[in-house]
């Protein structure tokens, strides 16, 4: 996957040190020398030039790249350019930060595939850790629902699954079980996985359970609001 990043702030550095380190070629691109210094070992090329100039970013092959990052976040109107000149290189895919919601929509409106709020991502992924403090991994399936991992809490140790009767007293989906075990080096390893439970299943103090619903129902199932 070819990608380019345009703006090379903290979060557009994040994004093209992560992209190259995930296998991307990238080409990083930003007016600041002292910015393009800073990724210039991990990406493909680390270009200064004027992202709003159309003629630069041809030169550099831009309209070849499967995804565009637009990540200037001190001038709006450079970042609006950026998309416009992508859309008509007719770059695949086309991800744009915006900083408040008019950003949103005008961004939306000049072609972004993507539009999204680096910070409030942020913030949603820590209230996800606050709100459920034992997790182990968790993916957001909408706002306010998500589908996570986490170790059974002592209150379902020794019981099956048709005495807990999780979706009822919970309002929570089992998705699946991971079985572990401590190998000779103490870690917890998995030795066994049910995408299918049974009711007859009996749960353990070393099952993580995969486990679907809103935040505040699954944080009630492990304790954390009670």
């Amino acid at each position: 996957m070819k990608c380019a990043v345009i703006g090379l702030g903290d979060f557009g550095r994040a994004v093209a040190i992560g992209l190259a380190r995930a296998g991307a070629e990238v080409i990083a691109v930003d007016r600041s020398m002292d910015r393009l210094n800073l990724v210039k070992d991990e990406v493909a090329l680390a270009v200064r030039l004027d992202a709003t100039q159309r003629d630069a970013l041809e030169a550099q092959g831009i309209p070849s790249m499967d995804v565009l990052v637009a990540a200037i976040g001190e001038n709006f109107e450079a970042q609006v350019l950026v998309v416009v000149h992508a859309k008509k290189f007719r770059i695949k895919r086309v991800v744009a930060r915006a900083t408040n919601e008019d950003h949103r929509r005008v961004l939306e409106a000049v072609g972004a595939d993507e539009v999204f709020y680096p910070e409030e991502e942020a913030a949603r992924n820590m209230v996800q850790r606050l709100t459920l403090s034992k997790i182990k991994n968790y993916f957001e399936l909408a706002e306010g629902f998500s589908l996570v991992e986490v170790q059974s809490p002592p209150r379902v140790v020794g019981k099956t699954l048709r005495e807990l009767d999780l979706r009822r007293r919970f309002r929570v989906n089992l998705v699946g079980i991971k079985r572990t075990e401590t190998n000779a080096d103490g870690e917890q390893v998995v030795k066994e996985f049910k995408p299918v439970p049974s009711p007859e299943d009996v749960l353990t103090e070393n099952d993580v359970l995969a486990l679907a619903g809103s935040v505040l129902d699954l944080a009630t199932f492990m304790g954390d609001n009670s």
